[in-house]
């Protein structure tokens, strides 16, 4: 079965060697580092709540310990229904776009939301326009695209 991401990446570009992982409380100083990814940098009280509740999600790009790129991310759920894990933000360092970076945030994602019991990851996305290329003929088998929203079914 093909991935269902493979239509996000570009693969213009080799991309650095990153550790892409869950972030902890322990990491309320390492995101707050990276705060120039953010319109607004979040603040130490916002993140360590963010990060004590378990049904949010930040997940790091890191190159040599510095953050990169984040993905953000909710729980959700609706009367008793198995729930989805809803991407609400994914940023990558301007230098660094365009190389499958963001791709691999979801992936992460993904795996997080599987072993949570969540039945698909969703959200929305904005493409810079020096990044967009023309859609492939159909997204692959299994996903969905409508405008800007994508929507990943877990198995």
């Amino acid at each position: 079965m093909p991935n269902p991401l493979d239509f996000c990446h570009t693969g213009q570009m080799t991309p650095p060697e990153l550790v892409i992982r869950r972030a902890a409380r322990a990491d309320v100083d390492l995101v707050l580092s990276a705060g120039d990814l953010l319109s607004t940098p979040p603040t130490a009280e916002w993140t360590t709540d963010f990060l004590d509740r378990g049904s949010n999600l930040l997940v790091l790009a890191l190159q040599d310990e510095v953050p990169v790129a984040m993905l953000v991310a909710v729980e959700t759920g609706h009367l008793g229904a198995s729930p989805d894990l809803f991407v609400y933000g994914i940023r990558v360092r301007e230098d660094l776009r365009g190389m499958g970076i963001a791709h691999r945030l979801v992936e992460k994602a993904v795996e997080v939301a599987e072993e949570a019991g969540c039945s698909k990851v969703w959200g929305s996305m904005q493409v810079p326009d020096d990044l967009k290329q023309d859609p492939p003929p159909s997204p692959p088998e299994g996903t969905t695209t409508e405008a800007s929203t994508f929507v990943i079914p877990i198995p």
